[in-house]
């Protein structure tokens, strides 16, 4: 962690913002983010100031703080208590100016935050965040979790072990599987039905919107029908060595369609939440929503409650994936205990499928592009391949958005208008490599817990995949959501998904690529279609 410091007063404000300038140009921040943290410390310093006793002497302490990619600015001074983001007055009757200034904070209060301390005001301001933390963490984790599994294995004795196994390592993975568990259910119902209320804001056009399902529904179903076959063809015989960590409980060796298509329809409004049946969920996501939008206007109120516990379930997700270094902690001590570096192997073999799996995938949105977007595939495939480092490293499709954006318009000459609606209704739809890995994971665990992968099962096995991937939130932890459905779905434990949380983050790198480049397929496709389109 670095940090610079400088007094600031009245008469050095001027020179503390190009102090603050050219700092914030020596890290890897945007320009647009330095501009931002300019505005932030400009209208909380005045607010600062006006909260002095004595404002004909007052300074304060900037501070430009660096920590593992994050940069923020921490301003602090002496002076009665204020919450920056509370004026004297509501916003409604402020006058023009404090109304201006408390309108900035306010539209960027996610980045602002206010503590006290000894009489000082402290207001730390968040410039940057960077991208790959999470993902540093994980492989950190990966490195200790191995070396406290072998140190353990070695130096402890059996009784010893399996202590530390029930009380700590066994106890963090189904603490973390029970969260998941939990919020799978209303995430995925709440997402449908935000997603099916939002494309029906989007009438005027409507066909459009259409196309761009369609078709990116056929490239997902593309998608996982290789999926099936990738995971039959590599892995014949599953992997018996990751057994001894399987929950033995909880399989079902005889698995019907029909019992799957008739539960569809639940016989409760309560029991797909308490049963988790993802399918359940699915069909009552779908139909409030076709019945919230025949309600038109009468059910504003419901479209805006949707969106609020759309967004609430995000934000629980996100805590809870805050652990996964934990968990991953735990995972690895506890798999090198139990079995040691064959596991590591045998999960390194699923990545490798996985990397197999993108280019595939990248090949199946190339193969769409040159037949419905009259496009040459290796012109398409040479530009995604330049942008690819950018979903790579920010590892989110919802983050990747921005940038899809601008490519889509200089790349290819996309109206900007067009693919501002098509590129974030399709990122539902265009989860084509989180797909792939889904169902190429579920026959690899299928096998191993000797689940009889017939045509029923085989099947169903699709069938679920393929509804599950398109219903996923885009954000972390998404995939092993879709691996806890479908697990459940063919008879595999539920618990053997923390196995995959180990890879899950650099399997998450390689499907956003993925699900970018599939959805820019999906854009390109549909500006083709349109009259106005390029």
């Amino acid at each position: 962690m670095t940090s610079n410091t400088y007094h600031v007063t009245g008469k050095t404000y001027g020179e503390a913002v190009r102090w603050l300038a050219e700092e914030l140009s020596k890290t890897k921040t945007a320009p647009e983010e330095r501009q931002t943290a300019e505005l932030l410390f400009e209208e909380c310093f005045s607010r600062m100031e006006e909260a002095a006793s004595s404002a004909g002497d007052f300074s304060a302490t900037l501070r430009l703080r660096r920590r593992w990619g994050d940069v923020s600015l921490i301003l602090s001074a002496k002076g009665e208590a204020f919450n920056p983001l509370a004026g004297p007055k509501e916003l409604a009757e402020a006058d023009e100016e404090e109304a201006i200034s408390l309108s900035i904070l306010l539209a960027h209060k996610n980045q602002i935050s206010y503590g006290r301390k000894n009489g000082e005001n402290i207001v730390s301001i968040k410039v940057h965040e960077a991208s790959g933390k999470q993902t540093g963490k994980v492989c950190a984790a990966i490195a200790l979790g191995v070396l406290a599994g072998i140190l353990m294995k070695g130096h402890l004795g059996e009784a010893a072990a399996q202590s530390i196994d029930h009380l700590f390592l066994s106890s963090v993975q189904t603490m973390f599987m029970n969260a998941l568990s939990m919020m799978m259910a209303p995430m995925v119902f709440f997402a449908v039905l935000s997603g099916i209320t939002g494309i029906s804001d989007a009438s005027d056009v409507g066909r459009l919107g259409g196309r761009l399902i369609s078709v990116s529904l056929a490239k997902l179903l593309v998608t996982t029908v290789l999926g099936v076959a990738a995971g039959l063809f590599l892995f014949r015989d599953g992997m018996p060595e990751l057994l001894p960590m399987i929950p033995s409980s909880g399989t079902s060796a005889n698995f019907s369609l029909r019992d799957m298509v008739v539960g569809i329809v639940p016989n409760s409004l309560v029991t797909p939440f308490a049963g988790g049946s993802i399918l359940q969920v699915l069909f009552l996501a779908c139909l409030f929503g076709v019945m919230i939008n025949r309600a038109g206007d009468r059910a504003m109120l419901a479209k805006e409650l949707i969106e609020i516990m759309n967004r609430l379930c995000m934000d629980i997700l996100d805590v809870v994936v805050q652990f996964i270094p934990l968990v991953v902690f735990a995972s690895m001590a506890k798999l090198m205990m139990s079995v040691g570096f064959d596991v590591l192997l045998s999960l390194g073999r699923v990545v490798l499928a996985d990397v197999a799996g993108t280019v595939l995938v990248m090949l199946v949105a190339a193969a769409f592009v040159a037949v419905f977007g009259k496009m040459s595939p290796v012109a398409f495939l040479k530009d995604a391949a330049g942008f690819a480092p950018i979903p790579f490293a920010l590892n989110s499709s919802n983050a990747c958005l921005p940038q899809a954006l601008a490519f889509c318009e200089e790349k290819f000459g996309i109206r900007k208008k067009l693919a501002m609606f098509t590129l974030p209704v399709g990122i539902q739809f265009n989860m084509n490599g989180t797909g792939f890995y889904i169902i190429l994971v579920s026959v690899l665990m299928a096998r191993t817990v000797g689940v009889a992968l017939n045509a029923d099962t085989l099947l169903s096995l699709l069938l679920s995949a393929f509804i599950v991937s398109f219903t996923l939130p885009g954000c972390p932890g998404a995939s092993l959501i879709g691996l806890s459905s479908v697990f459940e779905a063919v008879g595999v434990p539920v618990g053997a998904v923390a196995l995959f949380l180990c890879i899950d983050p650099i399997i998450s790198m390689f499907s956003t690529v993925s699900n970018v480049t599939s959805n820019i397929a999906s854009t390109l496709i549909a500006g083709k279609e349109s009259k106005d389109g390029r």
